[in-house]
Protein backbone atom coordinates (compact mmCIF):
# COMPACT_ATOMS: atom_id res chain seq x y z
CA UNK A 1 0.00 0.00 0.00
CA UNK A 2 1.12 3.37 -0.88
CA UNK A 3 -0.33 6.69 0.34
CA UNK A 4 -0.39 8.42 -3.21
CA UNK A 5 -0.28 7.59 -6.68
CA UNK A 6 0.93 10.18 -9.65
CA UNK A 7 0.17 9.32 -12.65
CA UNK A 8 2.27 11.66 -14.82
CA UNK A 9 5.47 13.63 -14.51
CA UNK A 10 5.52 16.78 -16.53
CA UNK A 11 5.28 19.86 -14.45
CA UNK A 12 1.95 19.47 -13.04
CA UNK A 13 2.76 15.55 -11.68
CA UNK A 14 6.17 17.34 -10.20
CA UNK A 15 4.66 19.83 -8.69
CA UNK A 16 2.08 16.93 -6.44
CA UNK A 17 4.81 15.60 -5.49
CA UNK A 18 7.22 18.00 -4.63
CA UNK A 19 4.37 19.79 -2.47
CA UNK A 20 2.69 16.79 -0.78
CA UNK A 21 6.46 15.35 0.03
CA UNK A 22 7.47 19.04 1.51
CA UNK A 23 4.45 18.68 3.60
CA UNK A 24 4.69 15.18 4.40
CA UNK A 25 8.40 13.45 4.40
CA UNK A 26 6.96 10.45 5.81
CA UNK A 27 3.80 10.05 2.96
CA UNK A 28 4.91 7.53 0.76
CA UNK A 29 4.62 8.77 -3.04
CA UNK A 30 4.78 7.06 -6.15
CA UNK A 31 4.98 8.37 -9.48
CA UNK A 32 4.68 6.25 -12.99
CA UNK A 33 5.51 7.31 -16.69
CA UNK A 34 4.38 5.84 -19.67
CA UNK A 35 8.07 7.25 -20.85
CA UNK A 36 11.78 6.58 -21.02
CA UNK A 37 14.04 8.30 -18.64
CA UNK A 38 16.44 10.98 -20.95
CA UNK A 39 18.81 12.22 -18.15
CA UNK A 40 20.18 11.01 -14.79
CA UNK A 41 17.93 13.83 -13.33
CA UNK A 42 14.87 13.04 -13.65
CA UNK A 43 12.84 15.91 -16.10
CA UNK A 44 15.48 18.14 -17.20
CA UNK A 45 14.60 20.52 -19.91
CA UNK A 46 16.27 19.16 -22.79
CA UNK A 47 18.17 22.45 -23.61
CA UNK A 48 20.05 21.88 -20.32
CA UNK A 49 21.75 19.19 -21.64
CA UNK A 50 25.22 19.43 -22.98
CA UNK A 51 25.55 18.73 -26.80
CA UNK A 52 22.95 19.14 -29.63
CA UNK A 53 23.70 15.70 -30.61
CA UNK A 54 22.35 14.94 -26.98
CA UNK A 55 19.27 17.62 -27.00
CA UNK A 56 18.66 15.78 -30.41
CA UNK A 57 18.66 12.21 -29.35
CA UNK A 58 16.45 13.21 -26.25
CA UNK A 59 14.18 14.59 -28.17
CA UNK A 60 13.46 11.55 -30.41
CA UNK A 61 13.30 9.39 -27.34
CA UNK A 62 10.16 11.30 -26.61
CA UNK A 63 8.59 10.51 -29.79
CA UNK A 64 6.72 7.69 -28.75
CA UNK A 65 7.00 5.66 -31.85
CA UNK A 66 8.27 7.91 -33.91
CA UNK A 67 12.23 7.39 -33.43
CA UNK A 68 13.81 9.07 -36.09
CA UNK A 69 14.47 12.92 -36.63
CA UNK A 70 11.83 15.22 -38.03
CA UNK A 71 13.22 16.92 -41.57
CA UNK A 72 13.78 21.28 -40.72
CA UNK A 73 10.54 22.86 -42.00
CA UNK A 74 9.39 26.25 -41.79
CA UNK A 75 6.15 27.67 -39.90
CA UNK A 76 4.48 29.28 -43.36
CA UNK A 77 5.52 25.76 -44.95
CA UNK A 78 3.83 23.68 -42.23
CA UNK A 79 0.70 25.38 -43.17
CA UNK A 80 0.75 25.29 -46.60
CA UNK A 81 1.08 21.77 -46.63
CA UNK A 82 -1.95 21.02 -44.42
CA UNK A 83 -4.18 23.42 -46.41
CA UNK A 84 -2.97 21.56 -50.00
CA UNK A 85 -3.73 18.27 -47.68
CA UNK A 86 -0.76 17.01 -46.57
CA UNK A 87 -1.47 15.58 -43.20
CA UNK A 88 1.40 13.52 -41.87
CA UNK A 89 3.73 13.62 -38.94
CA UNK A 90 6.78 15.18 -40.54
CA UNK A 91 4.59 18.51 -41.52
CA UNK A 92 2.78 18.48 -38.56
CA UNK A 93 4.79 17.45 -35.37
CA UNK A 94 7.91 19.16 -33.97
CA UNK A 95 11.07 17.47 -32.15
CA UNK A 96 10.22 16.16 -28.78
CA UNK A 97 6.93 15.41 -30.01
CA UNK A 98 4.62 13.00 -31.57
CA UNK A 99 1.20 13.31 -33.02
CA UNK A 100 -1.81 11.85 -31.09
CA UNK A 101 -3.34 10.54 -34.24
CA UNK A 102 -0.59 9.69 -37.63
CA UNK A 103 -1.84 7.12 -39.61
CA UNK A 104 -3.64 8.31 -43.19
CA UNK A 105 -6.63 7.16 -42.06
CA UNK A 106 -7.01 8.36 -38.90
CA UNK A 107 -5.57 11.94 -40.21
CA UNK A 108 -8.49 12.45 -42.76
CA UNK A 109 -11.50 12.19 -40.04
CA UNK A 110 -9.52 14.54 -37.40
CA UNK A 111 -10.26 18.05 -37.50
CA UNK A 112 -7.38 18.62 -34.95
CA UNK A 113 -4.34 17.54 -37.04
CA UNK A 114 -1.48 18.75 -35.43
CA UNK A 115 -2.86 17.56 -31.56
CA UNK A 116 0.80 16.22 -30.56
CA UNK A 117 2.11 14.70 -26.68
CA UNK A 118 5.32 14.17 -25.64
CA UNK A 119 6.37 10.39 -23.93
CA UNK A 120 8.67 10.70 -21.62
CA UNK A 121 9.81 11.18 -18.10
CA UNK A 122 9.07 14.64 -17.57
CA UNK A 123 6.64 15.40 -20.13
CA UNK A 124 5.67 18.15 -21.48
CA UNK A 125 8.06 20.08 -19.41
CA UNK A 126 11.40 18.95 -20.84
CA UNK A 127 10.36 20.72 -24.18
CA UNK A 128 8.83 23.39 -23.58
CA UNK A 129 9.02 26.71 -24.17
CA UNK A 130 8.92 28.20 -20.62
CA UNK A 131 6.76 31.12 -21.23
CA UNK A 132 4.39 32.17 -18.49
CA UNK A 133 2.22 34.91 -18.67
CA UNK A 134 -0.55 35.65 -15.98
CA UNK A 135 -3.52 35.28 -17.12
CA UNK A 136 -5.58 37.96 -17.77
CA UNK A 137 -9.14 39.48 -16.48
CA UNK A 138 -11.46 37.13 -18.24
CA UNK A 139 -9.13 34.07 -18.33
CA UNK A 140 -9.23 33.82 -14.57
CA UNK A 141 -11.31 30.92 -13.37
CA UNK A 142 -14.03 33.14 -11.80
CA UNK A 143 -15.08 30.92 -9.23
CA UNK A 144 -12.26 30.49 -6.87
CA UNK A 145 -11.94 33.09 -4.58
CA UNK A 146 -9.19 35.89 -5.42
CA UNK A 147 -6.71 35.18 -2.65
CA UNK A 148 -6.67 31.79 -2.60
CA UNK A 149 -6.17 32.70 -6.11
CA UNK A 150 -3.43 34.59 -5.80
CA UNK A 151 -1.62 32.71 -3.14
CA UNK A 152 -1.47 29.49 -5.81
CA UNK A 153 0.02 32.05 -8.27
CA UNK A 154 2.21 33.12 -6.07
CA UNK A 155 3.50 29.59 -5.41
CA UNK A 156 3.77 28.62 -8.81
CA UNK A 157 6.03 30.89 -10.09
CA UNK A 158 8.62 30.59 -7.15
CA UNK A 159 8.11 26.58 -8.28
CA UNK A 160 8.88 27.25 -11.83
CA UNK A 161 11.47 30.19 -11.01
CA UNK A 162 9.48 32.71 -13.27
CA UNK A 163 11.39 35.24 -14.23
CA UNK A 164 11.33 38.66 -16.62
CA UNK A 165 15.47 38.88 -16.81
CA UNK A 166 16.16 35.48 -18.74
CA UNK A 167 17.35 37.61 -21.55
CA UNK A 168 20.00 40.78 -21.34
CA UNK A 169 18.83 43.86 -22.50
CA UNK A 170 20.38 45.41 -25.55
CA UNK A 171 19.68 48.39 -27.63
CA UNK A 172 17.73 45.30 -30.09
CA UNK A 173 15.42 44.69 -26.87
CA UNK A 174 15.11 47.49 -25.82
CA UNK A 175 14.30 48.70 -29.31
CA UNK A 176 11.57 46.50 -30.06
CA UNK A 177 9.60 46.87 -26.89
CA UNK A 178 9.72 50.53 -27.25
CA UNK A 179 8.15 49.92 -30.93
CA UNK A 180 5.53 47.53 -29.17
CA UNK A 181 4.49 50.42 -26.88
CA UNK A 182 4.32 53.01 -28.78
CA UNK A 183 1.71 50.21 -31.04
CA UNK A 184 -0.20 48.78 -28.24
CA UNK A 185 0.45 50.50 -24.71
CA UNK A 186 -2.34 53.22 -24.90
CA UNK A 187 -4.72 50.89 -25.18
CA UNK A 188 -3.55 48.62 -22.83
CA UNK A 189 -4.21 48.62 -18.94
CA UNK A 190 -2.01 49.49 -15.86
CA UNK A 191 0.32 46.40 -15.45
CA UNK A 192 -0.93 44.96 -18.90
CA UNK A 193 1.10 47.35 -20.85
CA UNK A 194 4.20 45.83 -23.30
CA UNK A 195 6.94 43.53 -21.34
CA UNK A 196 9.43 41.19 -21.20
CA UNK A 197 7.59 37.61 -21.58
CA UNK A 198 7.77 36.12 -17.75
CA UNK A 199 10.28 32.69 -18.40
CA UNK A 200 10.10 29.63 -16.62
CA UNK A 201 14.27 30.07 -16.39
CA UNK A 202 17.17 30.74 -13.85
CA UNK A 203 20.20 32.84 -14.72
CA UNK A 204 23.44 32.88 -12.92
CA UNK A 205 25.87 35.56 -12.77
CA UNK A 206 27.70 34.74 -15.87
CA UNK A 207 24.38 35.05 -17.54
CA UNK A 208 23.54 31.90 -18.58
CA UNK A 209 20.29 30.35 -18.52
CA UNK A 210 19.08 27.15 -16.76
CA UNK A 211 15.45 26.06 -17.96
CA UNK A 212 13.11 24.99 -15.83
CA UNK A 213 11.89 21.73 -16.15
CA UNK A 214 10.30 19.00 -13.60
CA UNK A 215 13.63 18.97 -12.39
CA UNK A 216 13.48 22.63 -10.99
CA UNK A 217 10.53 21.90 -9.63
CA UNK A 218 10.96 18.24 -7.96
CA UNK A 219 14.24 19.36 -6.41
CA UNK A 220 15.91 17.47 -4.28
CA UNK A 221 13.76 14.56 -5.88
CA UNK A 222 14.98 14.51 -8.93
CA UNK A 223 18.04 13.22 -9.09
CA UNK A 224 19.58 9.97 -10.60
CA UNK A 225 18.35 7.52 -8.08
CA UNK A 226 15.01 6.29 -8.69
CA UNK A 227 13.87 5.76 -5.36
CA UNK A 228 14.74 8.78 -2.61
CA UNK A 229 13.75 8.06 0.94
CA UNK A 230 9.69 7.75 0.54
CA UNK A 231 9.48 9.03 -3.23
CA UNK A 232 9.97 6.95 -6.16
CA UNK A 233 9.68 7.12 -9.59
CA UNK A 234 9.11 4.68 -12.33
CA UNK A 235 10.20 5.07 -15.65
CA UNK A 236 8.47 3.22 -19.05
CA UNK A 237 4.83 2.05 -16.64
CA UNK A 238 1.69 2.93 -18.10
CA UNK A 239 -1.44 2.99 -16.21
CA UNK A 240 -3.76 0.60 -18.17
CA UNK A 241 -6.87 1.10 -15.62
CA UNK A 242 -7.73 2.69 -12.29
CA UNK A 243 -9.19 0.00 -10.04
CA UNK A 244 -12.62 1.41 -7.99
CA UNK A 245 -14.61 0.34 -5.65
CA UNK A 246 -18.05 2.58 -5.49
CA UNK A 247 -16.85 6.32 -4.43
CA UNK A 248 -13.35 5.20 -3.92
CA UNK A 249 -10.34 4.45 -6.10
CA UNK A 250 -8.77 1.11 -4.42
CA UNK A 251 -5.83 1.31 -6.59
CA UNK A 252 -4.24 1.27 -10.56
CA UNK A 253 -3.22 -1.79 -12.88
CA UNK A 254 0.02 -0.57 -14.16
CA UNK A 255 2.33 -2.18 -16.50
CA UNK A 256 6.16 -1.97 -17.19
CA UNK A 257 6.08 -1.62 -21.04
CA UNK A 258 9.99 -3.15 -21.28
CA UNK A 259 9.09 -6.40 -19.45
CA UNK A 260 5.24 -6.55 -19.87
CA UNK A 261 5.03 -7.12 -16.05
CA UNK A 262 1.74 -6.29 -14.69
CA UNK A 263 1.06 -5.18 -11.47
CA UNK A 264 -1.85 -4.01 -9.21
CA UNK A 265 -1.12 -1.01 -6.99
CA UNK A 266 -2.60 -0.25 -3.99
CA UNK A 267 -3.45 3.38 -3.09
CA UNK A 268 -4.57 6.09 -0.40
CA UNK A 269 -4.74 8.82 -3.21
CA UNK A 270 -4.69 8.62 -6.88
CA UNK A 271 -3.99 11.57 -9.30
CA UNK A 272 -3.90 11.63 -12.42
CA UNK A 273 -1.56 14.35 -14.24
CA UNK A 274 -0.76 12.92 -17.66
CA UNK A 275 -2.05 15.46 -20.30
CA UNK A 276 -5.15 16.96 -21.59
CA UNK A 277 -5.42 13.93 -23.90
CA UNK A 278 -4.25 11.08 -21.86
CA UNK A 279 -5.91 12.01 -18.16
CA UNK A 280 -9.02 11.27 -19.98
CA UNK A 281 -8.15 8.51 -21.66
CA UNK A 282 -7.37 6.51 -18.70
CA UNK A 283 -10.61 7.78 -17.08
CA UNK A 284 -12.84 6.58 -20.11
CA UNK A 285 -10.38 3.28 -20.04
CA UNK A 286 -11.52 2.94 -16.20
CA UNK A 287 -14.79 3.18 -16.78
CA UNK A 288 -15.15 6.43 -15.12
CA UNK A 289 -17.00 8.50 -17.63
CA UNK A 290 -18.85 11.99 -16.12
CA UNK A 291 -20.73 13.85 -18.83
CA UNK A 292 -17.80 16.18 -19.43
CA UNK A 293 -14.90 13.87 -19.94
CA UNK A 294 -13.13 15.00 -23.22
CA UNK A 295 -15.30 17.27 -24.17
CA UNK A 296 -15.32 21.15 -24.19
CA UNK A 297 -11.71 20.65 -25.72
CA UNK A 298 -9.96 23.93 -26.36
CA UNK A 299 -7.14 25.19 -27.97
CA UNK A 300 -7.00 29.23 -29.44
CA UNK A 301 -5.98 29.95 -32.61
CA UNK A 302 -2.76 31.08 -33.48
CA UNK A 303 -1.23 33.49 -35.58
CA UNK A 304 2.58 34.06 -37.00
CA UNK A 305 4.72 36.02 -39.52
CA UNK A 306 8.23 36.91 -39.63
CA UNK A 307 9.12 40.79 -39.63
CA UNK A 308 12.51 42.45 -40.90
CA UNK A 309 13.58 45.06 -38.50
CA UNK A 310 14.00 48.72 -39.76
CA UNK A 311 17.43 50.01 -39.01
CA UNK A 312 15.71 52.52 -36.85
CA UNK A 313 15.08 50.11 -34.37
CA UNK A 314 19.05 50.06 -33.13
CA UNK A 315 19.69 53.47 -32.32
CA UNK A 316 18.84 53.58 -28.69
CA UNK A 317 21.82 55.07 -26.58
CA UNK A 318 23.80 52.57 -24.66
CA UNK A 319 22.90 54.39 -21.78
CA UNK A 320 19.25 53.49 -21.81
CA UNK A 321 20.19 49.94 -21.50
CA UNK A 322 20.02 48.77 -17.39
CA UNK A 323 22.64 46.78 -16.36
CA UNK A 324 21.66 43.45 -15.87
CA UNK A 325 21.56 41.53 -12.57
CA UNK A 326 22.30 38.36 -11.55
CA UNK A 327 19.16 35.77 -9.92
CA UNK A 328 19.88 32.58 -9.04
CA UNK A 329 22.70 31.08 -9.58
CA UNK A 330 22.98 27.51 -11.36
CA UNK A 331 26.05 25.54 -12.17
CA UNK A 332 28.10 26.11 -14.72
CA UNK A 333 28.62 24.05 -17.37
CA UNK A 334 31.91 22.44 -17.95
CA UNK A 335 31.77 20.97 -20.91
CA UNK A 336 30.97 23.84 -24.42
CA UNK A 337 28.14 22.98 -26.36
CA UNK A 338 29.62 22.22 -29.85
CA UNK A 339 28.61 24.95 -32.71
CA UNK A 340 27.16 24.02 -35.88
CA UNK A 341 28.27 24.08 -38.51
CA UNK A 342 25.34 25.81 -40.29
CA UNK A 343 24.39 29.39 -38.80
CA UNK A 344 21.23 28.58 -36.50
CA UNK A 345 19.06 31.80 -35.83
CA UNK A 346 18.71 31.89 -32.04
CA UNK A 347 16.45 33.42 -29.60
CA UNK A 348 18.01 36.70 -28.42
CA UNK A 349 14.73 37.85 -26.30
CA UNK A 350 10.57 36.94 -25.89
CA UNK A 351 8.61 39.87 -25.51
CA UNK A 352 4.66 40.60 -24.32
CA UNK A 353 1.68 41.78 -25.28
CA UNK A 354 -0.55 40.86 -22.37
CA UNK A 355 -4.04 39.78 -22.58
CA UNK A 356 -6.48 42.76 -21.51
CA UNK A 357 -10.01 42.32 -22.53
CA UNK A 358 -11.80 44.05 -24.04
CA UNK A 359 -8.90 46.27 -25.22
CA UNK A 360 -6.98 43.62 -26.33
CA UNK A 361 -8.29 40.04 -26.33
CA UNK A 362 -5.13 38.78 -27.41
CA UNK A 363 -2.23 37.15 -26.22
CA UNK A 364 0.93 38.73 -28.35
CA UNK A 365 4.05 36.83 -28.42
CA UNK A 366 7.33 38.33 -29.71
CA UNK A 367 10.17 36.53 -30.36
CA UNK A 368 13.50 38.45 -31.31
CA UNK A 369 15.62 36.10 -33.50
CA UNK A 370 19.15 36.85 -34.67
CA UNK A 371 20.29 35.58 -38.32
CA UNK A 372 23.52 36.94 -38.47
CA UNK A 373 25.49 35.82 -40.37
CA UNK A 374 23.25 33.54 -42.05
CA UNK A 375 22.08 34.88 -45.54
CA UNK A 376 19.35 33.67 -47.37
CA UNK A 377 17.54 34.52 -50.49
CA UNK A 378 15.28 37.23 -48.55
CA UNK A 379 18.57 38.81 -47.44
CA UNK A 380 21.43 40.07 -49.25
CA UNK A 381 22.51 41.12 -45.91
CA UNK A 382 21.84 39.42 -42.70
CA UNK A 383 19.12 41.09 -40.27
CA UNK A 384 17.70 41.03 -37.27
CA UNK A 385 13.92 39.80 -37.69
CA UNK A 386 11.41 39.55 -35.11
CA UNK A 387 8.63 36.70 -35.26
CA UNK A 388 5.02 37.85 -34.33
CA UNK A 389 2.60 35.16 -32.82
CA UNK A 390 -1.21 36.77 -31.93
CA UNK A 391 -3.53 33.89 -30.38
CA UNK A 392 -7.14 34.76 -29.67
CA UNK A 393 -10.29 33.52 -27.83
CA UNK A 394 -11.80 29.93 -28.74
CA UNK A 395 -15.30 29.78 -27.90
CA UNK A 396 -16.13 26.74 -25.12
CA UNK A 397 -18.53 24.23 -27.09
CA UNK A 398 -19.50 20.74 -25.60
CA UNK A 399 -18.91 19.35 -28.89
CA UNK A 400 -14.87 20.19 -29.15
CA UNK A 401 -14.04 16.85 -27.83
CA UNK A 402 -11.57 13.50 -28.09
CA UNK A 403 -13.38 10.78 -29.49
CA UNK A 404 -12.32 7.67 -27.80
CA UNK A 405 -12.62 4.37 -29.79
CA UNK A 406 -14.19 1.14 -28.09
CA UNK A 407 -12.45 -1.41 -30.39
CA UNK A 408 -9.05 0.34 -31.54
CA UNK A 409 -6.18 0.54 -29.77
CA UNK A 410 -3.27 3.29 -29.65
CA UNK A 411 0.62 2.38 -29.84
CA UNK A 412 0.32 1.76 -26.34
CA UNK A 413 -2.91 -0.74 -26.70
CA UNK A 414 -4.73 2.14 -24.88
CA UNK A 415 -8.20 3.29 -26.65
CA UNK A 416 -7.60 5.25 -29.46
CA UNK A 417 -8.55 9.14 -29.72
CA UNK A 418 -9.64 10.90 -32.53
CA UNK A 419 -10.91 14.87 -32.41
CA UNK A 420 -13.80 16.53 -33.45
CA UNK A 421 -12.68 20.20 -33.40
CA UNK A 422 -14.26 23.09 -35.24
CA UNK A 423 -14.91 27.03 -35.30
CA UNK A 424 -17.55 29.01 -35.02
CA UNK A 425 -18.45 32.60 -36.87
CA UNK A 426 -17.33 33.89 -33.60
CA UNK A 427 -14.31 32.34 -33.53
CA UNK A 428 -13.16 33.09 -37.46
CA UNK A 429 -13.93 37.01 -36.86
CA UNK A 430 -11.61 36.61 -33.62
CA UNK A 431 -8.91 35.12 -36.03
CA UNK A 432 -9.32 38.56 -38.57
CA UNK A 433 -9.22 40.70 -35.81
CA UNK A 434 -6.02 39.06 -34.46
CA UNK A 435 -4.73 39.96 -37.94
CA UNK A 436 -5.26 42.93 -38.08
CA UNK A 437 -3.90 43.67 -34.78
CA UNK A 438 -0.59 42.00 -35.61
CA UNK A 439 -0.62 43.19 -39.03
CA UNK A 440 0.06 46.89 -37.44
CA UNK A 441 2.73 45.67 -35.24
CA UNK A 442 3.72 44.05 -37.83
CA UNK A 443 4.16 47.48 -39.98
CA UNK A 444 5.40 49.41 -36.65
CA UNK A 445 8.64 46.89 -37.24
CA UNK A 446 9.42 46.82 -41.13
CA UNK A 447 8.21 44.70 -43.57
CA UNK A 448 7.04 41.07 -43.59
CA UNK A 449 9.97 38.85 -44.89
CA UNK A 450 9.43 36.64 -48.00
CA UNK A 451 7.17 33.48 -47.35
CA UNK A 452 6.37 34.79 -43.76
CA UNK A 453 2.81 35.72 -44.60
CA UNK A 454 0.30 36.02 -41.84
CA UNK A 455 -0.27 32.18 -41.21
CA UNK A 456 -3.17 30.66 -39.14
CA UNK A 457 -1.65 27.61 -37.56
CA UNK A 458 -3.24 24.26 -38.01
CA UNK A 459 -5.20 23.16 -34.93
CA UNK A 460 -3.20 21.55 -32.38
CA UNK A 461 -0.32 23.38 -33.22
CA UNK A 462 -0.26 25.17 -29.85
CA UNK A 463 -0.08 22.46 -27.81
CA UNK A 464 -2.14 24.22 -25.49
CA UNK A 465 -5.07 22.07 -24.91
CA UNK A 466 -7.99 22.62 -22.39
CA UNK A 467 -10.98 21.71 -20.92
CA UNK A 468 -10.84 17.96 -21.24
CA UNK A 469 -11.30 17.42 -17.28
CA UNK A 470 -12.42 20.87 -16.87
CA UNK A 471 -13.27 21.72 -13.16
CA UNK A 472 -16.31 23.79 -12.49
CA UNK A 473 -18.56 24.72 -9.05
CA UNK A 474 -21.08 22.39 -9.11
CA UNK A 475 -21.95 18.53 -10.68
CA UNK A 476 -23.81 19.89 -12.79
CA UNK A 477 -22.34 17.68 -15.71
CA UNK A 478 -20.64 20.46 -17.60
CA UNK A 479 -17.78 19.56 -15.41
CA UNK A 480 -15.45 16.51 -14.57
CA UNK A 481 -13.77 18.02 -11.12
CA UNK A 482 -14.44 20.59 -8.52
CA UNK A 483 -12.49 23.67 -7.77
CA UNK A 484 -9.82 21.28 -6.29
CA UNK A 485 -9.12 19.51 -8.95
CA UNK A 486 -11.16 16.28 -7.24
CA UNK A 487 -13.15 14.15 -9.45
CA UNK A 488 -16.82 14.43 -9.08
CA UNK A 489 -18.32 11.45 -7.33
CA UNK A 490 -15.21 9.93 -5.83
CA UNK A 491 -13.14 10.97 -2.55
CA UNK A 492 -9.48 10.03 -3.57
CA UNK A 493 -9.11 10.57 -6.85
CA UNK A 494 -7.94 14.11 -8.43
CA UNK A 495 -6.67 14.72 -12.17
CA UNK A 496 -4.23 17.58 -13.02
CA UNK A 497 -2.85 19.89 -15.68
CA UNK A 498 -3.99 22.04 -18.68
CA UNK A 499 -7.24 19.95 -19.00
CA UNK A 500 -8.77 21.50 -15.49
CA UNK A 501 -8.79 24.70 -16.77
CA UNK A 502 -12.67 25.30 -17.92
CA UNK A 503 -11.93 29.09 -19.38
CA UNK A 504 -10.74 30.06 -22.74
CA UNK A 505 -7.39 31.68 -22.87
CA UNK A 506 -4.99 32.57 -25.20
CA UNK A 507 -2.54 32.74 -22.95
CA UNK A 508 0.37 29.92 -22.22
CA UNK A 509 -1.52 27.78 -19.94
CA UNK A 510 1.23 26.20 -17.79
CA UNK A 511 1.41 28.36 -15.42
CA UNK A 512 -2.32 28.46 -14.08
CA UNK A 513 -1.86 24.29 -13.96
CA UNK A 514 0.60 24.81 -11.69
CA UNK A 515 -1.41 27.09 -9.49
CA UNK A 516 -4.04 24.57 -9.87
CA UNK A 517 -2.19 21.60 -8.48
CA UNK A 518 -0.69 24.02 -6.01
CA UNK A 519 -3.90 24.47 -4.58
CA UNK A 520 -5.42 20.48 -5.24
CA UNK A 521 -1.93 19.89 -3.25
CA UNK A 522 -3.16 21.78 -0.11
CA UNK A 523 -6.15 19.94 -0.04
CA UNK A 524 -4.35 16.49 -0.81
CA UNK A 525 -2.12 17.11 2.49
CA UNK A 526 -5.56 17.80 4.77
CA UNK A 527 -6.58 14.57 3.45
CA UNK A 528 -4.25 12.53 4.19
CA UNK A 529 -3.72 14.35 7.68
CA UNK A 530 -7.26 13.03 8.35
Amino acid sequence: MIDVLIIGSGPVGATFARLISDAKPEIKILMIDLGPRLTDKTGKHYKNIDGEAEQAAAQIKSQGAKQSPYPSISVAERAKAVQRGELNADILARPGTHLVTDTPKDLEKNQMPAAAMSSNLGGMGVHWTCACPIPGNTEQIPFIPNEEYEKAFTKARELLSVTQKAFPESPESLAIKKTLSGAFDKILSPGRQVQNMPLACKVNENGERYWTGPDVILGNLANSDQKIGNFEIRSDTLCRKLLTDGSRIKGALIEHLPSGKKEEIEAKIVIVAADAFRTPQLLWASNIRPKALGHYLNEHPFIFTFVELHDFGFRIPDSEIPAPKSEIPVPKSETPIPKSEIPIPKSLGVFWVPFDAPHHPFHGQIMHMDLSPMKTETYNNPKHIVGLGWGCLKEVKYNDRIVFSKTEKDYWGMPKMNFKFSYTKKDKKAIEQAKTIQLQAADSFGKIIKDGDQTVMPAGTSLHYEGTTRMGETNDGTSVCNSYSQVWGFENLFVGGNGVIPMATTSNPTLTSVAMAVRSAEKIVILLSI
